[in-house]
């Protein structure tokens, strides 16, 4: 029987289909943030508009100090509830907590409302400290304890994305055993890749774009610098308020026109930047999968530029290449 000559395009192996580079995917902020929505609206509430209502509808019947204290219990449940149901150490809801707390037993003692004022200053003064301290790049370890931007956490809870979702190949996680092995993965048709969990795999995601993609770690930088600010000014604010000697009344409505003013900037901006930072990043993605899928491409053609099959009506007779 006359031989039959197969081409490389006629013989596609299951481990070129799976590195086929994905389509081109499309960042939707809406998709992305619209499940938040409603967190935002909730917080909002918890943490400015009850303590308002409960204290200008308290004030006229008790003391201001305690007004301000029981304006303050809604954030104090929303945290205390948050743990309870997640079950998770919350670092921020431990702060905001101890320093309610310290300040309630000494505004109580004292009998001043001026430290329940003093109280909501330092927790954002702490916080602001503790944005510009993740900014400092640390490690130590080995490289195994690294220090990064508080923002990169936060992609992680408010943005958590997994591999299909930026078209990242199965590959990128195999990378360095790819690098040591390339010619024995290659000649083999498909490479097991364990099965992750979704927050091991948003995890490994954020991982690797970190290290590859330098537009995701400048908005990483960019947004904790917009918060450490944002956090700094209204802790000055604040203070400079308490400084001056104005009525409670007065300070308290300041106060919260300035904290929501603040948040809603820095959230903005943080918005901006993650639009931004998508952008560059899906496209240093489809970079990396096409220079990956490259060589592979050409080991199959020099591996199979001519096959000569020889057979017969029942079975594979010779094979040589």
């Amino acid at each position: 029987m006359k031989p039959t000559i197969l081409s490389t395009n006629e013989l596609p192996t299951s481990r070129e289909q799976q590195i086929r580079i994905s389509p081109k995917i499309k960042f939707s902020a809406w998709h992305t943030f619209k499940h938040h929505i409603p967190r935002f609206i909730l917080t909002i509430l918890i943490d400015i508009v009850f303590p308002l209502v409960i204290y200008f509808g308290l004030q006229k019947l008790t003391k201001p100090v305690y007004a301000l204290l029981l304006a303050g219990t809604p954030p104090l449940l929303m945290v205390i509830c948050k743990a309870l149901i997640s079950r998770t150490f919350d670092a921020l809801g431990f702060l905001i907590f101890f320093g309610f707390v310290i300040s309630g037993v000494v505004a109580i003692v004292t009998r001043n409302s001026i430290i329940l004022l003093l109280e909501k200053s330092l927790v954002t003064g702490i916080l602001s400290l503790i944005f510009g301290i993740t900014l400092i790049p640390f490690q130590c370890c080995s490289c195994r304890c690294k220090l990064r931007p508080l923002a990169y956490y936060f992609y992680q809870d408010l943005v958590p994305t997994n591999r299909a979702q930026v078209g990242l190949l199965e590959s990128a996680f195999n990378e360095e055993y790819d690098q040591a092995n390339d010619q024995y993965a290659q000649l083999k048709e498909e490479i097991t890749v364990p099965k992750l969990s979704d927050k091991e795999e948003v995890a490994k995601v954020y991982e690797w774009i970190y290290k590859h993609c330098p537009s995701f770690r400048f908005a990483c930088y960019t947004i904790t610098s917009i918060w450490s600010i944002g956090l700094l000014l209204e802790f000055i604010a604040r203070l400079t308020l308490i400084l001056m000697h104005l009525p409670i009344n007065k300070i308290v409505i300041y106060a919260h026109v300035i904290l929501s003013s603040i948040t809603i900037l820095c959230i903005i901006s943080s918005i901006i930047c993650i639009i931004i930072e998508r952008k560059y990043t899906l496209l240093s993605i489809e970079r990396w999968n096409e220079q990956s899928q490259q060589p592979r491409k050409d080991f199959s053609n020099r591996r199979a530029s001519l096959v000569i099959i020889e057979c017969n009506s029942n079975s594979v007779s010779n094979v040589n290449i």
